[in-house]
């Protein structure tokens, strides 16, 4: 992804991967994303190894990185979602 996108084009991508993402991916990539949290204290929270996390995180990044590389239908710019 070479180019940058506009802001808002980017929230909308953003949010579509949020909302594709299981809920414990969503929660564990916005811990490490956002709050800073190491992989042994989301194992710990979640109940799960170290590595399931760091396999979960791998699994939020591919889907957040591919929604935004993939290029928009027209008439999902026309919806709020």
């Amino acid at each position: 992804m070479t180019e940058r996108l506009p802001p808002h084009v980017f929230r909308r991508r953003a949010n579509r991967a949020l909302r594709h993402m299981t809920e414990r991916q969503r929660a564990i990539f916005w811990a490490l994303r956002f709050e800073k949290v190491s992989y042994a204290e989301l194992a710990g929270r979640h109940g799960i190894s170290a590595d399931e996390v760091q396999s979960e995180f791998t699994a939020a990044l591919t889907i957040f990185f591919r929604t935004l590389s993939e290029p928009e239908i027209w008439w999902q710019r026309l919806w709020p979602w």
